[in-house]
């Protein structure tokens, strides 16, 4: 089994990609009183961001009806008849973001969508220090699914230079790539959107089927650009802010990998404080006869504790607060 002291070393070598999920975003614990984030410079998780939607959705519902002028009565009881209909429905699915999001989409349009999307995820955050220790630490190659642009901002602040990449839905011609990136340079793929390109960003039910053909167009139209797919069978891979119970984080795991022979797979990280007893069982274990590594090897570690002592044993120094 690949060992920490491996990912170390790959890091210092910049031979590591780095995959970035919206765990990065949690609080520390509070037994880590050298670092803070506080509430409101973070933004929301998942189900958090579910849960802003649909309370967004149904503040707008609400106000439609208050707007319908009392004479029309019967119209009235026919909209809070459906407003009701609309509650339960949002109740059932309050924590799946990809049916909530494609809910708020279909009562209200996909540019108010993306535009309250944007203002939960932008207005006022700040990266945290475990977003800036990852900026600082030299992956050459970066890939996210986060929306924001937290990333991009703390590269600014260290004055690296960063090449966004960003998803694209429509099937074009893929821009090609060519060597690597050099030191304090950075290519950062931004694999399901990004808030700047609206258009981009794939979030709901449908977004995700669309995504998931796209991943199969052929070589020249590929969404991946060849470079990155090329690294990601030659480099070990380290996954940060996710957790593999994520259906659509295996889908997309598996779907990069999906021509690769085991035999051929380079080293998989996954930094999950509590894996799940299936995921653990089966992708913590060899695929068939010819693996000779486990899909994936999880540390069970805090974020908040892990990228301290990655930081400081690759940068020879403490991590900032």
């Amino acid at each position: 089994m690949a060992t920490t002291a491996e990912l170390y070393d790959a890091v210092k070598k910049r031979e590591c990609i780095l995959f970035l999920g919206a765990g990065v975003h949690y609080p520390p614990p509070e037994d880590s009183p050298d670092y803070r984030y506080p509430l409101e410079h973070r933004p929301p998780l998942g189900m958090q961001l579910s849960r802003k939607l649909a309370a967004d959705s149904l503040r707008k519902m609400r106000s439609s009806i208050r707007d319908i002028s009392p004479v029309e009565s019967a119209y009235r009881a026919q909209q809070a008849k459906e407003l009701q209909g609309n509650h339960e429905y949002i109740r059932k699915h309050i924590t799946n973001l990809q049916r909530i999001s494609w809910f708020y989409q279909f009562k209200h349009q996909r540019k108010s969508l993306v535009t309250r999307i944007s203002q939960e995820v932008e207005e006022d955050k700040k990266p945290s220090a475990v977003i800036r220790a990852l900026a600082e630490i030299d992956f050459p190659i970066v890939i996210t699914t986060n929306y924001d642009q937290l990333f991009e901002e703390a590269l600014g602040l260290l004055a690296k230079k960063v090449s966004p990449l960003i998803y694209d839905p429509e099937t074009h011609e893929t821009e090609d790539l060519f060597g690597l990136p050099k030191k304090d340079q950075r290519w950062l793929f931004k694999i399901h959107g990004c808030v700047s390109r609206p258009e981009s960003i794939v979030i709901t039910d449908e977004d995700y089927i669309r995504f998931v053909m796209r991943m199969n167009d052929g070589e020249n139209f590929h969404p991946v650009p060849q470079k990155i797919r090329t690294q990601l069978v030659e480099w070990p891979t380290l996954f940060v802010g996710y957790s593999l119970l994520d259906y659509n984080l295996r889908l997309l795991f598996r779907t990069l990998r999906w021509r690769v022979k085991p035999s051929k797979r380079p080293a998989t990280y996954s930094l999950d404080l509590y894996p799940d007893l299936l995921i653990q069982a089966t992708y913590g274990a060899p695929e068939g006869a010819l693996a000779n590594e486990p899909l994936v090897t999880f540390i069970a570690r805090d974020i908040w504790k892990f990228v301290p002592h990655l930081y400081e044993h690759v940068l020879g120094r403490k991590m900032p607060p």
